[in-house]
């Protein structure tokens, strides 16, 4: 389940990426799917550290799908490689 999500955005293939802020976490849901992989932060955990958020607020992609994300309680860009 999502809790406060603040961001949705598409990649070409029509995969959608959720930022889910209060979870501190990035969902990917596949498209046609219905159930969402977590690919950034640690569901309910939160910190700073290279893999955790604390209320991630904002996601977009490059041209190269690496992530980028608005960790807004840590003040920074977080960029995630692609998966």
């Amino acid at each position: 389940m999502l809790t406060r999500p603040t961001h949705v955005t598409f990649d070409p293939m029509g995969n959608m990426y959720v930022a889910d802020r209060n979870n501190q976490r990035i969902q990917l849901f596949m498209n046609g799917e219905t159930e969402g992989i977590t690919i950034a932060g640690v569901t309910g955990i939160t910190g700073s550290n290279s893999i955790l958020l604390n209320q991630p607020w904002s996601i977009e992609l490059d041209n190269q799908f690496n992530l980028y994300v608005a960790d807004s309680s840590n003040n920074r860009i977080k960029k995630f490689v692609r998966y």
